[in-house]
């Protein structure tokens, strides 16, 4: 205990008067604590249980809990005003007098219907299974789907009402919802050939869980079959049994053979199936399908498996017959169906909206259906985020977009004829959005790095109709709250590199603090943005460091060029532009350029690992959580969409494995890994930390053996890890 001296030697009313002061500036300022991070109410930004807006674009529902109870409450969105939709007590089966605890809900695309999800289980991260009910408004009778003891998924009702359709045992299903008949429309699942849903390596990296849809008309259903026979199984331990179990998952990785797919077509009245014509080239990705405006016709995206070729083909469901009517190439990178093509069918004409990044630039392009190109929608030296709706005379288009700056996003709309474009957000931040089916109104929530979260409704002319909800801004007063920075620092060849900063509480610029790198990087990504500063970032401050973020190049939002910059070589770059960052930040007169350190999960695990091997002059201590070692143990749809196969691009490989350079490593390194990790396998960290050890260097590791790519299970198991992997950087760079 340090002591200043003894209590007798002063007098009693100056030690009460110094008390008390300490007392009231301890209850004016408070620091952030882990605890603050994930328990604090007054930290949650105020949100509506389960918002969905209804067809008619003027009301939304919303779930309400009262006493245990879940109910659905209708809300004019103009005025506020509530009204009780369904009262939860009152939804019960015929014959029971328990309402049912459901999960969630979704409404039928006619709105007479809703699917209420009871019971729900995990498969991997994005899957589920479980038990669901069909609630009919108009009678107010909620329809149970058949028992099936081990769950359905992917549950869904026509869009005429008439069925409910589902996947149970790999094979899909019908329900009338009249009758109660289920229909078995497949018949030839198999162990690892599924119908209606996907795999494991799908699922993660096309984002894609349902693999089943309705035609507009609900006389047909167009589905995937996935057969993963071919795929090469991966064995996981369970330690937990007395003799420990295997967990054995299909899981191709790059070179290896990939799931192979195929598109049918369902004739609910015959009950025929008809199969697309995908070509005779097995080794491609189908990764989306979508209904044109034509019941007839299905669109359907081939991709190569490169992932730098992508087609858009027509299928006739009549025949099979399929033809290409768009053709996106990339020559300096890949081609993301997720963060770059857009696809929306008009409703009145043989016309398509593709977005498309040919220009440098992810923008809006007019199609008819023979793949003439009408017009560009969009042009400019920035990037359409999203595309949040069409209005019903589908004139103009509603999206969002970074022009403004890389940093924020806000709202625009334009006429599908290119022309009439306007800003309808005003305040500067990150904007985020939920339109109404019409686009006559949207909710706007947003932050900067001057104000917390605001929520808004606004009409589509942008004019605000009423305030929704916003956090307190008095909130924070009563805590040691850091600001957040916005600044660039730029790389020696000439690269603009993005960054934030958040300072220590009771920041004294006289004094020198360690660097905390909270990172990420991944392709496509971005880490810093001008909206409010995160509670876990304030936690970091309140340990006494200074909190870094940047956007190294492959980051997205700001055009090819900067983001296939890492093609055919992750890691590289983004290593070398942290190494600017920490140089620029050791010429701060407050910073202490030999403290400085990295954490980071996933992606940002391989970062923390590959930096401290590479940057191993500018970093000091780093925690890689999760951490890809080598690029040849993460899967193809992953790893070759940025890196081609390892028979095409072998220097690449090695450019960015953690083995290559494992004798390199200088300062402290902490891995940790959960055992059951079917995302990033431990078998990345098993493989580097043997490398380490052949190299004679020291390190620390946590394995959690029970652990998925979460890592740590329980509430409070997660909260040691976050204090674990603190106290690791505290002891190393602040001592103690």
């Amino acid at each position: 205990m340090l002591r200043k001296g003894s209590p007798s030697r002063f007098p009693i009313f100056l030690l009460l008067a110094v008390f008390a002061l300490t007392a009231t500036s301890f209850a004016q300022k408070k620091p952030v604590t882990l605890q603050d991070v994930f328990m604090n109410p007054k930290f949650f930004a105020p949100r509506l249980g389960a918002l969905a807006w209804m067809a008619d674009g003027e009301h939304y529902t919303y779930i309400k809990a009262d006493k245990g109870v879940k109910s659905i409450w209708k809300v004019a969105a103009k005025s506020g005003d509530e009204t009780l939709l369904i009262d939860g007590s009152d939804l019960k089966f015929a014959g029971s007098d328990e309402p049912i605890s459901f999960q969630g809900y979704e409404w039928s695309e006619d709105q007479r219907f809703i699917v209420f999800t009871l019971e729900e289980h995990s498969i991997w991260r994005r899957s589920s299974i479980g038990t669901y009910a069909v609630y009919d408004v108009r009678s107010k009778k909620l329809i149970a789907l058949p028992e099936h003891p081990e769950g359905v998924m992917n549950v869904k009702v026509a869009p005429d009402g008439s069925k409910a359709g589902y996947v149970y045992k790999d094979n899909i299903y019908v329900m009338d919802l009249g009758t109660g008949v289920e229909t078995q429309l497949t018949n030839d699942a198999a162990t690892d050939v599924h119908n209606g849903r996907f795999g494991w390596v799908y699922e993660e990296e096309f984002s894609i869980v349902d693999g089943w849809q309705w035609s507009p008309d609900s006389r047909h259903i167009a589905f995937w079959q996935e057969d993963e026979r071919q795929v090469p199984e991966f064995t996981m331990t369970d330690f937990m049994p007395l003799y420990y179990d295997f967990v054995r998952i299909r899981y191709p990785k790059p070179g290896e053979n990939n799931p192979v797919e195929k598109i049918g077509v369902i004739d609910l009245a015959s009950g025929d199936i008809r199969w697309m014509d995908l070509g005779t080239d097995t080794d491609v990705y189908i990764p989306r399908m979508q209904w044109t405006r034509d019941p007839g016709t299905l669109c359907i995206y081939r991709m190569n498996r490169l992932q730098n070729q992508l087609e858009l083909l027509f299928a006739d469901i009549a025949t099979g017959s399929t033809r290409v009517v768009l053709n996106e190439k990339s020559e300096t990178g890949w081609i993301g169906v997720e963060d770059g093509a857009w696809l929306h069918f008009l409703g009145k004409k043989d016309q398509f909206v593709w977005a498309s990044e040919r220009d440098g630039f992810n923008h809006l392009y007019l199609y008819d259906y023979k793949g003439q190109l009408i017009r560009q929608i969009t042009t400019g030296k920035w990037e359409v985020v999203d595309v949040l709706g069409m209005t019903p005379d589908e004139k103009s288009l509603y999206y969002v977009s970074t022009e403004i700056s890389p940093l924020e996003r806000h709202l625009y709309r334009i006429g599908i004829d290119g022309d009439d474009k306007e800003q309808l957000t005003e305040e500067n931040g990150s904007h985020s959005f939920s339109m109404s089916p019409t686009c006559e109104m949207y909710i706007d929530s947003w932050s900067s790095v001057q104000r917390p979260m605001q929520r808004k409704l606004f009409d589509g002319d942008g004019d605000k109709l009423r305030d929704m909800a916003e956090m307190d801004a008095a909130v924070y007063d009563e805590y040691y709250w850091s600001e957040k920075e916005l600044f660039t620092v730029t790389t020696e060849d000439g690269w603009s590199i993005d960054c934030s900063m958040m300072k220590p509480a009771n920041f004294d610029p006289s004094k020198k603090y360690p660097v905390f790198f909270d990172v990420y990087g991944g392709p496509g990504t971005q880490a810093v943005r001008n909206s409010w500063p995160g509670t876990m970032q304030q936690w970091y401050c309140s340990e006494g460091f200074i909190v870094i973020q940047a956007d190294n190049r492959g980051s997205g939002a700001r055009g090819t060029a900067f983001k296939h910059a890492v093609y055919k070589q992750l890691g590289k770059w983004e290593v070398h532009d942290y190494v600017e960052v920490a140089k620029y930040l050791g010429t701060l007169p407050y910073v202490d350029a030999g403290r400085i350190g990295m954490w980071g999960w996933s992606y940002g695990g391989y970062m923390s690992a590959l930096t401290m091997l590479l940057g191993a002059d500018y970093f000091h201590t780093a925690v890689a959580i999760a951490p890809v070692t080598e690029w040849t143990f993460y899967d193809t749809i992953y790893a070759e969409r940025f890196m081609q196969r390892p028979a095409d691009n072998p220097d690449g490989y090695k450019v960015g494995s953690c083995l290559e350079f494992a004798d390199r490593l200088k300062g402290n390194l902490l891995i940790i890994h959960g055992g059951l990790d079917d995302n990033v396998h431990v078998q990345n960290t098993m493989k580097f930390i043997d490398n380490l050890e052949e190299a004679g260097k020291q390190f620390d590791m946590r394995i959690y053996p029970n652990g998925n790519h979460g890592v740590a299970g329980g509430f409070k198991s997660r909260l040691g890890l976050f204090q674990y992997y603190m106290d690791y950087m505290k002891e190393h760079l602040i001592g103690g």
